[in-house]
């Protein structure tokens, strides 16, 4: 991927998790439709109604990512749509409304992936920082078994050792917890 194609799915990233466009692209109250204005909370500036007093919080998106041992190596998606298209990544994505992180993450590899997984334990909470407003729960689910069919989001799947990595790995965050993974720096490996 070119510098400048990186740069706009970079772009096209912060247009839809950065908080700083939340506040710009919130014109009025979701409850009542009155402008909204920006007013100091809790030592935070933030979006509020004078009208009905909702107060736009901008908290963090929840996703999950899991690294789903198999055959020696991890199981990685290549993604099909912004951003970082054509970038691999670990299978994850946002916890939908009312779906416990577990239940996510599980949801995720299937649609991903075509694999069936169970989870061992939840390895990590982290939040990328630069701005991106997302809280990312990494699971490690047990060694799977079957065959890998890509689906949702995915346009390619496949199965890495360390030494046949893909180049180009999509988030800063999975590449650390793939490197971590394959380092057995936290004594991850089942």
């Amino acid at each position: 991927m070119s510098h400048l194609a990186g740069q706009v799915e970079n772009d096209l990233l912060q247009s839809i998790i950065y908080p700083s466009c939340g506040l710009s692209l919130l014109k009025t109250c979701p409850l009542c439709a009155t402008e909204l204005t920006v007013s100091a909370i809790g030592g935070k500036d933030r979006l509020v109604c004078l009208a009905c007093e909702f107060v736009h919080w901008d908290n963090p998106k929840p996703v999950t990512a899991t690294l789903v041992p198999m055959d020696n190596g991890l199981v990685l998606v290549k993604r099909k749509l912004p951003p970082f298209v054509d970038s691999w990544c670990l299978p994850g994505g946002f916890i939908e409304a009312f779906e416990a992180p577990e239940e996510s993450a599980i949801r995720e590899v299937e649609e991903e992936t075509g694999l069936k997984v169970e989870m061992d334990r939840v390895i990590g909470a982290f939040a990328p920082g630069k701005g991106i407003n997302v809280v990312i729960l990494f699971y490690l689910a047990k060694p799977a078994t079957g065959a890998m069919v890509p689906g949702d989001d995915a346009s390619d799947v496949g199965c890495f050792t360390a030494d046949n990595l893909p180049a180009d790995i999509a988030f800063p965050l999975h590449h650390q917890m793939i490197r971590d993974w394959f380092a057995n720096k936290h004594g991850w490996k089942l």
